[in-house]
């Protein structure tokens, strides 16, 4: 009986989806596996490699690069074999494994973008630097402790799956609610649309909106003062007539502020980036899963699923080539490693590369007095 199911989908496999299809699907898929799977890999080890990488900023982008390694190198690897096949090829368990990995790692890379932006968020308008690594870690290991907990519900019996023999263009298990559907099915699945796609945009756009708002603020102070103003990295504007009164406050009494705000605010449009790349690419699938939920149309569903879930797999794909783009300290670690990409990269890529050694210890002698005098 089994096999006779495995031969009918197979058989609708082969009527539904065109071999120009799916080789197409493989070979991009493939290519992204190897590009996000390195990329975010490199990243990853860069970070643990080098202690003066281990910054709270600097571990937070690194746990959103090993969450992307394993849905590149883990998940999509899989999707892959099942799409050659035209049906699940391993085992029940490791189909289910994959459904329940797969919502693990989305829901903590959006929940790492949100607290990178809530970080972003306090730095600039409030100018506190509150997050440290020590508070880093202990901030990345709540959010897994989150994901998982979230993303368990389905594994113990709440709703149903569709399992092998998969319908045509489903790649792996997928949660789907009961029928007729309860309404725990019906809660969970809006708790989930809420908590990996709308909640995150409201948070992370409201403190977006916020940095813009401060950014123009301070440039309309610029451009109303008489005198000559400047505007500094950190969207603080400072006069003459100030800078006279810090003077003679400083001359008294220095006060030394170990933050380095500026650096922390040219990170803002990297961060910016991030965010419109999630939105850009998981909007399709997150707005289609939600939809599924309150609707009986499941063969349309099922059959633009691979498209969509390939499209959602070009997030994590995209973010290493941000990464070394936009991050000084992780493009100069990077040809530090491997100095063969400075013949390979121009440009503004490779215009910053640190040509001292940082591990080096660097001694500057003073010239000596003149004897004759």
């Amino acid at each position: 009986m089994e096999n006779s199911d495995s031969n009918s989908s197979n058989n609708s496999w082969q009527s539904a989806m065109e071999t120009g299809e799916q080789v197409f699907l493989s070979l991009v898929g493939t290519v992204m596996a190897v590009v996000g799977g390195l990329g975010n890999g490199v990243v990853v080890a860069l970070v643990c490699c080098s202690p003066a990488m281990r910054s709270a900023i600097n571990l937070l982008l690194a746990t959103l690069a090993l969450t992307d390694t394993m849905v590149m190198l883990l998940m999509l690897p899989l999707d892959i074999v099942t799409l050659i096949g035209r049906k699940w090829l391993l085992p029940v368990s490791l189909c289910y494994a994959h459904e329940f990995l797969l919502a693990v790692t989305h829901l903590q890379g959006v929940v790492i973008l949100t607290i990178i932006c809530i970080d972003r968020y306090i730095i600039i308008v409030h100018r506190q630097d509150r997050l440290t690594p020590s508070t880093a870690c202990w901030v990345i290991a709540g959010s897994w402790v989150l994901s998982a907990c979230l993303a368990l519900p389905p594994m113990v019996g709440l709703g149903s799956h569709v399992v092998p023999p998969l319908p045509v263009g489903v790649t792996h298990c997928i949660w789907r609610p009961s029928t007729p559907p309860s309404p725990g099915d019906l809660f969970y699945g809006c708790t989930m649309f809420i908590f990996v796609y709308l909640l995150p945009i409201f948070i992370i756009s409201a403190c977006f909106g916020s940095i813009l708002r401060k950014f123009h603020k301070a440039s309309a102070k610029v451009h109303n003062n008489k005198g000559d103003a400047t505007l500094d990295y950190n969207g603080i504007v400072e006069c003459p007539q100030e800078k006279h009164n810090e003077a003679k406050s400083s001359s008294s009494r220095r006060t030394l502020v170990p933050l380095d705000l500026r650096y922390k605010t040219q990170t803002f449009t990297t961060i910016l980036m991030l965010f419109l790349v999630f939105v850009a690419f998981r909007s399709p699938l997150h707005l289609a899963q939600l939809v599924s939920v309150f609707t009986k149309e499941d063969k349309s569903y099922h059959k633009a699923y691979v498209w969509l879930l390939w499209w959602a797999y070009l997030q994590p794909a995209v973010n290493p080539v941000i990464y070394t783009i936009r991050i000084k300290t992780i493009r100069e670690e990077l040809f530090e490693y491997f100095p063969c990409l400075l013949h390979v990269v121009s440009g503004p890529a490779s215009r910053g590369y640190r040509r001292s050694d940082p591990k080096a210890i660097y001694m500057i002698h003073e010239p000596r007095p003149d004897s004759s005098n």
